[in-house]
């Protein structure tokens, strides 16, 4: 149990490694919550999704919360540790929205929030810690909770998709990644992965061209990206119209 809540433990340390066995385990576990989650949601009553909604959205505040309490209390919680990661901003967006949150916040959780959290899921930056030890099966919870929060939601039509709004969603994460920018440069930090690409993830192969150059890779990434995430719907609302007219 001592090793479980040691949180000395450094980036230096060999951890559960990407796309090892036990990485492997918490991506099924993932696929499996986000399928019964999209199941169980398409099956409830207005009131019951909104609280469901509310429920998973808690929980990830109440997590994100007590790792910070456990991390201050250690002597652990440093400057690299603020909330200003996008998924850890995304905890509080979706509390937000699970209270009531407009349209565009639901835009905003899946053009941005959702993709965020399943590339964490895949190139996890914890991946130093071991498989059972507290940062990692919280960042791992953390992580499937906002992904299965966003995504039950669109099944079930409560999140609609829509192409047009990305540029305000576009407009809204500039807002939040210059004054970030600012911070990392000015703090040696890598909030938002501005300053360096996290290890193992795709910005890698931007890595070359230096900093901050390799931000260029954020471009070709997120289209490809949004292809995959509105292009199905693109297509049905074009068909719809199709068949309408």
């Amino acid at each position: 149990m001592e090793r479980f809540f040691d949180f000395s433990i450094g980036p230096e340390a060999e951890g559960f490694g990407l796309f090892s066995t036990a990485h492997g385990l918490y991506l099924i576990a993932a696929a499996l919550s986000a399928l019964l989650l999209c199941l169980l949601y398409r099956h409830l009553g207005g009131e019951k999704r909104r609280r469901l909604r509310l429920a998973l959205a808690s929980a990830a505040l109440a997590l994100q919360l007590l790792r910070a309490v456990l991390l201050i209390v250690s002597g652990a919680y440093t400057i690299g540790r603020l909330p200003l990661h996008l998924c850890a901003m995304a905890v509080y967006i979706s509390f937000f929205h699970a209270l009531g949150g407009g349209r565009l916040t639901g835009q905003f959780l899946y053009a941005f929030c959702m993709p965020g959290a399943a590339a964490a899921l895949l190139f996890p930056d914890w991946s130093y810690y071991p498989a059972l030890h507290f940062m990692t099966v919280c960042s791992f919870a953390l992580h499937i909770l906002v992904f299965c929060t966003i995504l039950m939601q669109v099944p079930g039509r409560d999140i609609r998709p829509d192409v047009e709004s990305l540029p305000q969603c576009l407009g809204i994460m500039l807002a939040i990644a210059i004054p970030v920018y600012v911070f990392d440069v000015l703090t040696n930090t890598n909030y938002l992965f501005l300053n360096w690409p996290s290890p193992g993830s795709p910005l890698e192969l931007f890595a070359f061209l230096g900093r901050p150059g390799y931000l260029l890779g954020y471009i070709p990434l997120i289209a490809i990206v949004w292809l995959f995430l509105y292009l199905p719907f693109i297509l049905k609302q074009k068909k719809h119209k199709k068949s309408a007219g």
